[in-house]
């Protein structure tokens, strides 16, 4: 095992991107020290804000994003978890750039189909001995002090309007959300700030150790069709595999973008949003890891 991993309880933090091109933005940042590209996940340990840091990339969606976090709690013992990277935005008040801290995190598609209803039931939870469902994981209340106090003193980078920055709910699934429509009846139904596919579920492995957690999230979208690439033309070959497969792909994407020639623009717009929401992430999540005291 690498240093701090099975000797003394570390005092490192854990920072858990989805994406190894957001993953790029902290190790700009980092002083890095091992790499290890050869494990069921990629990480690098390094100092970041004066601190041991653990960077580890788990892959989109909530399974990847609990298992890598078990196998990170279960390797470093971090002191604490940080998720971090990109989101799209649900509340009317937030524009791509801004920035979104935690006060909770919840899974918006966890829950039961009663007839034509879904019921937001949460997800079942072990706590003091005892099994019961829970809809909402509340982030440590030291990390959120820490990152109310960084955003105050965080410097604009000179890329567009200055990011507000918003603390609320993050809600969580296993969606990618480009639908106005869903958009809006996620918004109803939890009032959340922003929507993603990692926070809650590594929200919940955190507590489920005590250990603090908390999530920093720069919008690079607003969670519409305006985005970018209607991905329904994915769907039918991403179980095939072989030239042929290719072949019918490309065939899809071509007419699919000589149908909606604005495709190319809008893709290098999410692209670039997304750059620069991580970008700003990183800046407030290297600011809250020099605030805060744990």
């Amino acid at each position: 095992m690498p240093g701090g991993a099975m000797g003394e309880p570390a005092r490192s933090a854990v920072v858990i991107i989805s994406e190894r091109t957001e993953a790029a933005e902290v190790l700009r940042r980092m002083a890095v020290l091992e790499t290890h590209r050869d494990e069921p996940f990629p990480f690098w340990r390094g100092r970041l804000a004066g601190r041991d840091v653990w960077l580890v990339v788990c892959l989109m969606g909530k399974v990847n994003a609990a298992m890598t976090a078990q196998a990170a709690v279960e390797r470093f013992r971090p002191a604490a978890i940080l998720i971090c990277g990109s989101a799209g935005g649900l509340h009317p008040d937030i524009l791509p750039g801004d920035l979104v801290i935690s006060t909770h995190a919840a899974q918006h598609d966890a829950g039961m189909n009663w007839g034509n209803r879904f019921v937001t039931l949460g997800v079942q939870f072990r706590h003091n001995g005892r099994i019961g469902l829970r809809r909402r994981f509340p982030a440590d209340p030291s990390l959120l002090a820490a990152a109310q106090e960084a955003a105050r003193a965080l410097p604009h980078d000179g890329h567009g309007r200055p990011p507000q920055v918003h603390a609320g709910l993050i809600v969580t699934g296993d969606q990618a959300v480009f639908s106005r429509q869903r958009r809006q009846a996620i918004l109803e139904t939890w009032q959340a700030l922003a929507v993603d596919m990692e926070s809650a579920a590594v929200a919940q492995v955190a507590a489920a150790h005590s250990i603090p957690w908390l999530a920093v999230r720069g919008i690079s979208d607003l969670a519409d069709e305006d985005a970018g690439l209607d991905a329904g033309l994915l769907a039918g070959s991403l179980d095939d595999e072989g030239l042929g497969a290719w072949l019918s792909l490309q065939g899809r994407r071509l007419r699919y973008i000589l149908r909606h020639p604005d495709t190319p623009w809008r893709v290098s717009r999410l692209m670039q949003g997304t750059r620069l929401a991580a970008a700003r992430a990183t800046a407030l999540a290297e600011a809250i890891l020099s605030h805060w005291r744990g």
